[in-house]
């Protein structure tokens, strides 16, 4: 057949070129002289299928750089008409791995959404996405989307999923829209994902600065760690066991509801009420797994439930507990930008000078970035960094240190305008009516 004599041709024509000939291809590619005769002569009944391990040993035989070949081995897993698993697998593996998309593109149209290889194009994807985060697993899922008929499936809910995170970027304007676009099918994914999702939702919802939002999504993480994990009084009746071990430790998944509901309320002033759920996190032992005891996770958690019950009375307006709230920032430096938030609010509402604290934290977005452990983390300090500055300003007007005030408010735009976060933008125009004298700056 044609396709098939295309490819042969151009082994055939590099061998030639490169002076070898079948029994010298056979010693250095470990393809047996009887498989390259079926390959390439063909038996009665014609050709036999290159399988893809077959075309790289020859390729990698021949001193070629891997994947030269691969526009013409797209005709070979259709050998015959007809799509085959055992060469469309690793092939469409390593074109994902190598970033062939026009090979990828290829694949994809000739199995024109044909129902039988949609569970294996979903698994080529979840392994992909295993190895870690591959862009060119887009086009996978958003293939799977356009050809699987039911909509409200955990397939469905987990490609929707995989697609949202590929997407997150710096822009806060793009987040907002991939976030809305995601949000609804976040309750069809399995338990594990959706402890992981609801995590990071909640932490992108941060930038959002809505708190009947963040509420939201705090009370469903809360609710679904109750149903997983129970309390330490009353347990689940039955022990969850996550197919694939869990990104973060129970614990924090834990600690995170209950931390989002505080800010929440927060943003609020319900300052008293936020307080009240650092206790359902300051003493998390009994839900720790071996190798969290060994990394002390459920102490430092207890630390960080105390800073924030500190920072919840110091926004009430309980001064006293200043100087314990300075000496636990020491302890979280992850947490900086927020502990930094709540003394400059504090000072702000108060009207207290803070100077000393300040000069005792230096304010350098840069090695805060360097302290977080992922993508989402460093999206939500910057956003979080932006803030500090707009509080920064405002202080510094306070003090009457307008020069001050001005450089702060100048860097927190070009940071909003970097992450396009319209939100801080409305925030930082009411700085101009502050220096102007006509008004107020809007509260966070």
């Amino acid at each position: 057949m044609q396709t098939a004599h295309s490819l042969r041709s151009a082994i055939r024509q590099m061998m030639r070129k490169l002076g070898f000939n079948f029994s010298a291809l056979s010693e250095k590619s470990g393809v047996s002289r009887g498989a390259l005769s079926l390959i390439f002569v063909g038996g009665t009944s014609g050709y036999s299928p290159m399988s893809f391990h077959h075309l790289t040993s020859i390729t990698e035989a021949l001193s070629l750089p891997e994947d030269v070949f691969f526009d013409l081995y797209i005709d070979e897993c259709f050998f015959g008409g007809k799509p085959n698993r055992t060469r469309i697998e690793p092939f469409l593996e390593r074109c994902l791995e190598l970033g062939q998309l026009s090979c990828i593109e290829a694949v994809l149209s000739r199995l024109n959404g044909e129902p039988r290889y949609l569970p294996l194009l979903f698994e080529i994807a979840e392994r992909q996405n295993k190895k870690g985060t591959n862009p060119f697993t887009e086009r996978l899922y958003e293939y799977l989307l356009i050809y699987k008929g039911d909509r409200r499936s955990i397939e469905n809910a987990i490609c929707c999923y995989r697609l949202f995170l590929l997407r997150l970027t710096e822009d806060e304007e793009n987040n907002t829209r991939e976030l809305n676009t995601f949000l609804p099918y976040r309750d069809d994914l399995p338990d594990d994902l959706k402890l992981e999702a609801l995590t990071i939702l909640g932490s992108l919802c941060l930038n959002r600065m809505d708190a009947n939002e963040l509420e939201i999504l705090a009370d469903e993480l809360i609710a679904l760690c109750l149903r997983l994990f129970g309390t330490e009084e009353i347990r689940p009746s039955h022990t969850f066991q996550p197919e694939q071990p869990l990104n973060l430790s129970p614990a924090v998944y834990y600690s995170h509801g209950y931390v989002l509901k505080q800010i929440a309320l927060c943003e609020r002033g319900a300052f008293r009420e936020a307080e009240t759920y650092s206790q359902y996190y300051e003493n998390l032992g009994w839900l720790e797994e071996p190798a969290d005891r060994e990394r002390g996770i459920a102490a430092k958690l207890a630390l960080f439930a105390q800073a924030n019950r500190l920072g919840c009375r110091l926004m009430d307006g309980n001064l006293d507990v200043l100087p314990e709230f300075v000496d636990l920032l020491d302890k979280h430096p992850k947490d900086i930008v927020s502990g930094l938030i709540v003394l400059l609010k504090t000072a702000n509402d108060f009207g207290i000078s803070i100077d000393e604290w300040l000069l005792r934290f230096p304010i350098d977005l840069e090695q805060i970035l360097e302290l977080q452990d992922n993508a989402y983390s460093k999206q939500v300090s910057r956003n979080r960094y932006a803030r500090l500055l707009y509080q920064l300003s405002i202080y510094h007007f306070n003090r009457g240190r307008i020069q001050e005030s001005l450089q702060a408010a100048i860097q927190s735009w070009e940071l909003s305008r970097r992450l396009n976060n319209h939100r801080m933008f409305r925030l930082l125009a009411s700085l101009t009516l502050m220096h102007s004298g006509q008004s107020e700056p809007t509260d966070l």
